[in-house]
């Protein structure tokens, strides 16, 4: 893994008191860092688009179906006993 292998070198580097070393090798840290984000958000994104996909194709097939249940309302009532 770059980002470990960067990590790596730079506690190495920081060890000693090379400050251009230290300093290329956090720019090389960053720059990894960036590209696993990167790809992260890019898997990220594909993984939202399929479900979005899937959840569209399901609004689909219930539009459909036009069963009773899509008219349901949730409501309050009052029981009246009537006294004889």
């Amino acid at each position: 893994n770059k980002v470990e292998d960067a990590i790596t070198a730079l506690r190495k580097a920081m060890e000693g008191d090379d400050a251009e070393e230290i300093k290329r090798l956090s720019e090389e840290l960053t720059q990894a860092s960036h590209k696993l984000a990167e790809a992260m958000y890019q898997q990220a994104s594909s993984q939202e688009g399929a479900q979005e996909a899937g959840a569209e194709a399901g609004k689909d097939e219930q539009a459909g179906t036009g069963t009773a249940e899509d008219d349901v309302v949730d409501a309050d009532f009052e029981e009246v006993k009537e006294d004889k």
